[in-house]
């Protein structure tokens, strides 16, 4: 790592608004990282602030990352702000439960455009500032859909096994510049998503949003849904030089669902 960087390490990370981006931009702060946070929503503006308030090192970004020109500037701003970024954490990501007949071809390209072309935005702009450095983590949100099939859950999870793919090919694709790329893929975690995606099946169902939260609850060996912390935990491993020799690789945090 060049000397004439700064010493702070900087994380980029998208979907910071809430759930587990929030969750993940609140423990990166808390151990000494800069903390760049993107999101959509402008509650991301909260999430910083609160962690400033805390004594962390945050500041918001409002981006759309499946806007090409503004990831391209965002992440420009990031750098000119910071001089380095260390870590990307491709988090935001967005859900659709619906069968794949009823499904039009605008929900298609949404949750494509934002799932992967997010993630390759963000790794097209990002990636030149790292090879400069010939240092940095790539961490990508997969899911455990990616592995395993859900009804009604079609395109989510051919857009997470996407991720897989993509995280193993782009690995060896900057290995020789001393960057590492995983991906990550949670099971059931208790955020704003998950919940929308629970209410969503009970009422397409019949059920009640308790009976459905206790059949998810059933796919994980602990009988329970993750807290969003547990997921932060696991992305900041990644990033970590306690994963130096870690690329290529996906890390299931589901509470042994794909094991069974």
């Amino acid at each position: 790592m060049s000397e004439s960087l700064p010493t702070k390490r900087v994380a980029l990370l998208t979907g910071a608004a809430q759930g587990i981006g929030e969750a993940t931009a609140r423990l990166f702060a808390e151990r000494g990282y800069a903390v760049a946070a993107l999101d959509v929503l402008d509650s991301g503006q909260r999430v910083c602030d609160e962690i400033r308030q805390a004594g962390g090192d945050c500041h918001f970004y409002r981006c759309d990352i499946a806007d090409e020109a503004a990831v391209q500037e965002t992440v420009a701003s990031v750098h000119a702000r910071f001089g380095r970024i260390d870590t990307l954490l491709n988090i935001a990501g967005v859900v659709l439960v619906k069968p794949l007949a009823e499904t039009s071809w605008d929900e298609f390209r949404r949750l494509v455009d934002v799932n992967l072309g997010g993630t390759f935005l963000l790794c097209k702009y990002v990636l030149p500032f790292m090879r400069a450095q010939q240092n940095g983590s790539i961490v990508i949100m997969a899911s455990v859909s990616g592995h395993v099939g859900q009804i009604n859950h079609a395109l989510y999870g051919a857009s997470k096994g996407a991720l897989l793919s993509f995280t193993r090919a782009l690995a060896w694709e900057v290995a020789q510049d001393h960057i590492r790329v995983n991906s990550l893929s949670p099971g059931s975690v208790d955020t704003p998503m998950l919940r929308s995606d629970v209410a969503l099946e009970a009422q397409r169902s019949g059920q009640s949003f308790a009976q459905v939260k206790r059949l998810r609850e059933e796919e994980q060996a602990f009988k329970r849904w993750a807290d969003p912390r547990e997921i932060a935990e696991a992305v900041y491993f990644l990033a970590s030089d306690a994963a130096s020799f870690i690329t290529g690789s996906d890390l299931l945090v589901d509470g042994g669902w794909v094991a069974k």
